[in-house]
């Protein structure tokens, strides 16, 4: 009773809300200086990274500049920033565990890529199966000149000193303690380096480099160089000389080449080692009659109208939607050809539709790194020589993603100071056709090959299978070698 009072003598209730008010505030202002403290020091960390790559472009610059007057690569300075460019220190350990490689080979594997691994055929029981081909099966199964240039980059990779290599499911890696600095990749019949260095670096050079920065938001190998020569095996050496000097690595000087060629496995042996998963269901009418032409040696080139007439319901609805859409605005007209239809004012080409797989595609005529952070999830068409009127892409999957699309048409058309005029929408959702029908009216074109031989096939499938369990022993005693090897490094 009596500490009650005392307190209450010496601050009246207005006082000791006034105290309160003050600390509150006095709180709040310094979490603020923490915060601006923050920010300045963020903003600080960002100034100089961003003049840290700019020094690493300008030091990459002057090396490629004297390795083209012929400069030996031992006399060249080392780059230790390239290093921190490639990939950040915090990054994660690959070795960890399987499907953390594979959420990092995402970054340079894109959608159309994804979606051709999955390959749609007919068996030797002559039912249609869809195979979705591992790395190792699609080596396995390639022709000799590819099998050769595999063998011999992937030694010159490995005489770098610390690099070291992994296989997923897709990719083959090659790292140097956690930094990626290396990887193949197989596209369609082709085997392709990704590199960990800036594609725009080597611009109208005789390296003939693809930006796959664009595809993904995280990309530790941006550059892409396809090897489709022998000539350019000699190229893809002086790319992987100039990278990995930037990773101060030198060469192993008694480094010993080990054949890395593996021996044709048919597709039943391959499963069976489940190097090619199998799946049935799900296949399209459209993909079925291709697998099956195919397998007569018969090949359908489909237009764009073809592909849209013989498209799903889904597809069709979007593309109807849209379609009314652009047509929607003022002198807007639409002109079709063999792979895209566009949409013109004029002579200026705003937009256009492609459809890659399943998906519906929206090109613009946009710069695709206005949109960058934000939730229109664009790609970038100008990195790859191609589509230079529109070089923004935009995938239709969904609903909300029409809406999406016609925000951006709406943002495109006014800057090209295009207005919106009344028009009655029209159902551009054709109802199917079959293939001979469109064969006949010329919208799908017909060419013709050697059928498989399934006989030879068949033949060579007991010789695979015995040799499959020594293959097998083989492929465990080098496992266990490499890990021998990593545990006494």
């Amino acid at each position: 009773m009596m500490r009650t009072y005392i307190s209450a003598s010496l601050f009246s209730p207005g006082q000791i809300t006034g105290i309160v008010l003050v600390a509150v505030l006095l709180a709040a202002l310094i979490a603020l200086n923490v915060y601006f403290a923050y920010l300045v020091h963020k903003r600080g960390v960002h100034r100089m990274q961003t003049e840290q790559l700019q020094r690493q472009r300008n030091e990459l610059l002057h090396k490629l500049d004297a390795m083209r007057a012929g400069a030996a690569l031992s006399d060249l300075p080392h780059t230790d920033a390239v290093v921190e460019a490639a990939e950040p220190d915090d990054e994660p350990d690959e070795e960890t565990d399987e499907e953390t490689d594979d959420e990092e080979g995402e970054a340079f594997v894109d959608d159309s890529e994804e979606e051709a691994t999955l390959e749609v055929e007919v068996n030797e029981a002559g039912n249609v199966v869809r195979y979705n081909r591992s790395f190792t099966a699609r080596i396995t199964q390639a022709d000799n000149d590819l099998k050769a240039r595999y063998s011999e980059l992937k030694n010159y990779l490995l005489a770098f000193r610390g690099v070291r290599a992994r296989m997923s499911w897709r990719r083959e890696t090659f790292h140097i303690g956690r930094k990626s600095v290396a990887g193949f990749v197989v596209r369609g019949k082709t085997l392709c380096l990704c590199l960990a260095t800036d594609p725009t670096l080597f611009e109208n050079t005789k390296y003939k480099v693809d930006d796959m920065s664009g595809r993904k938001g995280k990309n530790p190998l941006p550059c892409l160089y396809k090897l489709t020569s022998d000539r350019k095996v000699g190229y893809a050496k002086e790319l992987t000389d100039i990278v990995l000097a930037g990773f101060n690595a030198t060469k192993v000087a008694d480094y010993k080449p080990a054949d890395f060629t593996l021996p044709y496995k048919s597709t039943d042996v391959l499963i069976k080692r489940r190097l090619i998963k199998v799946t049935g269901g799900g296949i399209p009418d459209t993909a079925r009659e291709d697998a099956m032409a195919a397998a007569k040696g018969i090949h359908y080139n489909r237009s764009f109208a073809a592909r849209i007439i013989q498209s799903d319901d889904v597809l069709k609805g979007y593309y109807s939607k849209l379609k009314n859409y652009l047509l929607a605005h003022k002198d807007v007209t639409a002109a079709d050809s063999w792979k895209r239809e566009s949409f013109r004012r004029g002579r200026n080409t705003l937009a256009a539709f492609v459809i890659r797989g399943k998906t519906l595609c929206l090109c613009l005529a946009a710069d695709p790194a206005a949109f960058i952070g934000t939730k229109y999830k664009v790609e970038d068409l100008s990195k790859r020589g191609k589509n230079g009127n529109t070089p923004l892409l935009y995938r239709v999957k969904g609903d909300r993603r029409v809406t999406y699309a016609m925000q951006l048409i709406d943002r495109v058309f006014a800057e090209h100071g295009v207005e919106k005029a009344a028009a009655e929408p029209v159902n551009y959702a054709v109802p199917f056709t079959a293939t001979e029908t469109l064969v006949r009216r010329g919208l799908i074109r017909v060419t013709e090959s050697a059928a498989p031989d399934f006989r030879t096939l068949r033949d060579g499938l007991a010789e695979a299978a015995a040799t499959d369990d020594a293959g097998a022993a083989a492929q465990t005693s080098e496992n266990a070698a490499d890990r021998s090897t990593e545990e006494g490094k």
